[in-house]
């Protein structure tokens, strides 16, 4: 990934993250967290939950880079005289990441794209995991006291979330900041309904029965299960699978007049 795209990523959502509506505050003046201001919110296009203080507002920037347009959706809540909360999550063009190498250069490449577009200090950073997915949890000083503590995720090497924490009222919003980025997770792989389409899977779970191929049958079903979301159809597919199994496991041909769809079934080799 070229620096100039994490440069322009990344200033990019600081630049709208950081209008954040902070004011000063006497220090006597006490601090009211009402725990039923924090509501699960969800996006079924970016496939992530988490919590946040209030209905969050939703904006958009295409940024133009050399490896062409990337689009950033952003989810934001500003808590007057606390904090600023902010998601946000982009796809990265195809094969930009390739190697784990490649996984560490990114996060070092995108941790630096913010903090010098800020013009603020790196105070520290630390490797993390959301499940299977690595990422990087790093703390920034800004200008009057003002820190950004974010985490940021990689998933299957192609999307990228985001998710900070804008205030000068670190110390008296531990809990709350903790608590928002901890919640943050992954609710699908936002890949696989992208490069698996269901028609295609349909297609190769066809071939594998007509040649009757049950093992690779079998794991078509598999990725079937994982991209599909309705109950009585995931049902279906578990009784579908029982029974490819049991053809599995007597590894008795069957005769191409009970395969529906299969003019010529040749079982395989």
């Amino acid at each position: 990934m070229k620096n100039q795209l994490l440069c322009s990523l990344f200033l990019t959502t600081f630049l709208v993250g950081g209008s954040l509506p902070i004011d000063p505050v006497q220090a006597e003046q006490p601090i009211l967290l009402a725990q039923s201001v924090w509501k699960p919110f969800s996006s079924s296009a970016g496939g992530f939950t988490v919590l946040m203080p209030g209905t969050p507002n939703q904006s958009q920037e295409t940024i133009q880079t050399k490896a062409g347009p990337i689009k950033v959706q952003l989810f934001q809540t500003f808590r007057p005289n606390q904090a600023g909360y902010v998601v946000g999550y982009s796809d990265l063009p195809a094969n930009a990441i390739k190697t784990p190498s490649d996984v560490n250069s990114f996060f070092a490449g995108a941790i630096t794209g913010f903090t010098n577009s800020s013009k603020g200090k790196l105070l520290s950073q630390r490797n993390i995991n959301l499940g299977n997915y690595p990422g990087r949890e790093f703390k920034v000083q800004l200008s009057q006291g003002v820190i950004v503590k974010s985490r940021f995720y990689l998933v299957d090497r192609r999307r990228f979330y985001q998710v900070f924490v804008v205030t000068d009222k670190e110390q008296d919003l531990v809990q709350s900041i903790n608590g928002f980025l901890t919640s943050f997770k992954v609710t699908k792989n936002p890949s696989a309904s992208r490069n698996v389409p269901k028609e295609n899977l349909n297609a190769s779970l066809q071939k594998a029965v007509c040649a009757q191929n049950w093992t690779q049958a079998i794991k078509v079903i598999d990725r079937m299960r994982k991209v599909v979301r309705n109950p009585s159809t995931q049902s279906q597919l578990v009784a579908y699978r029982q029974q490819l199994q049991g053809l599995a496991n007597s590894n008795v041909p069957v005769p191409a007049s009970l395969l529906t769809g299969c003019t010529a079934a040749v079982p395989a080799k």
